[in-house]
C-alpha cells in the first residue's frame, strides 16, 4: 500500500490549519501549490509518530505541542535550505575589498562582528570565514567573530559537523581549498571537511527571524541575510528587516540576496552594492 493510501489526504482545511500557524509564528506563506510539497515532507514524521491522518497531525502541533517540540521538527521537515559556497559570489567580493579597510578605518576598530542569518547548512558563514581569514593576514592587528542562526535544527547539525560532499566544492577557489578543507582520510569516503581553524570562528545558535532580537547581547558590523525575505510577505519583510537594523551598527553593511530588494521600504539604509546595503 502506498503512503497516500496509509495516510489519507491533507484536506485544505488541515493545510489551512497548519499554513495559519506557520505565517503567525514563522513568517512562511505556504501558498495553495505548496500543499502537495508539505503532504510529501510530512508523510515520513506521521509514520515515525504513529499516527494515521494529517488531521491529528494538525491537533498534535496544534493543541498538544507545549515545548513547540513538534513545530520544530514540522519546520525543519517543510523549510527549504537551498546553499553553496560561495554563492552571488559578488558580495565575498565586495567584502574583501576596500570597504572592510575604509569601514575599519572609521570606527577604529579592529575586531569586527558578523551574523550570518538563515545560515543553512553552514556554507555561507564559512565561505565568510574563510574570506576574512585572508584579509586577516593582510590588515593588522585585525580579527573577526561569526555569529550563525537558522530556524531549521537539522540544518545546524550538518553547520556543526561541517561535513560536505566534495561535489560542493565546485565554486571554492582553489587557494581556499588547499588552506581550509581536509580531505576524507577514508579514500571510499567523498567527503571535506572545514578545517578547525574556521570552524572555532562560528557560533551556530537556532533562531526564528520573527523574533524581537536573537538571544545574544551583541551588535553587529555586518550582517548576511541572504535568501531568506523571498519566504515572506512585504509586512513580514519590514519586521525582519526592522529587527535586523536595530542591531546593525551605524555604518555596518546588510547583504540581502540577489533577488531581494528594498525598493519602497523606508529605512535608514542606502545601497552601496548588489544587494548591499549600508546603515546610515
Amino acid at each position: 500500500m502506498d503512503n497516500d493510501g496509509i495516510y489519507g489526504e491533507l484536506f485544505d482545511k488541515d493545510f489551512k490549519r497548519l499554513g495559519e500557524f506557520i505565517y503567525t509564528n514563522y513568517g512562511i506563506n505556504l501558498y495553495p501549490n505548496k500543499k502537495v510539497l508539505v503532504k510529501s515532507r510530512l508523510q515520513k514524521r506521521l509514520h515515525e509518530l504513529g499516527i494515521k491522518t494529517y488531521a491529528e497531525y494538525c491537533d498534535l502541533v496544534l493543541n498538544n505541542d507545549p515545548n513547540h517540540k513538534e513545530a520544530v521538527e514540522m519546520i525543519n521537515r517543510i523549510s527549504t535550505n537551498k546553499t553553496d559556497f560561495f554563492r552571488e559570489a559578488s558580495h565575498f567580493d565586495f567584502l574583501s575589498s576596500d570597504s572592510l579597510n575604509n569601514y575599519l578605518s572609521k570606527t577604529g576598530k579592529k575586531k569586527i562582528t558578523l551574523w550570518s542569518a538563515g545560515c543553512s547548512s553552514g556554507e555561507e558563514p564559512y565561505t565568510i570565514a574563510m574570506v576574512l581569514s585572508e584579509q586577516k593576514q593582510k590588515i593588522p592587528l585585525f580579527d573577526f567573530e561569526i555569529y550563525a542562526s537558522d530556524i531549521s535544527t537539522t540544518v545546524l547539525k550538518k553547520a556543526k559537523n561541517a561535513i560536505y560532499p566534495d561535489t560542493a566544492i565546485a565554486q571554492i577557489p582553489m587557494q581556499y581549498r588547499t588552506k581550509y578543507l581536509l580531505k576524507s582520510k577514508d579514500k571510499s569516503k567523498k567527503q571535506i571537511r572545514i578545517a578547525p581553524a574556521i570552524r572555532e570562528k562560528i557560533k551556530l545558535f537556532r533562531y526564528n527571524l520573527l523574533s524581537d532580537k536573537p538571544p545574544i547581547n551583541k551588535t553587529f558590523d555586518i550582517i548576511f541575510c541572504r535568501n531568506t525575505l523571498i519566504y515572506f510577505d512585504r509586512q513580514t519583510q519590514e519586521k525582519v528587516i526592522a529587527n535586523i537594523i536595530a542591531i546593525l551598527n551605524t555604518g555596518g553593511y546588510l547583504y540581502l540576496g540577489h533577488s531581494e530588494s528594498l525598493i519602497n521600504m523606508n529605512f535608514a539604509l542606502e545601497s552601496v552594492g548588489a544587494s548591499i546595503y549600508r546603515k546610515i
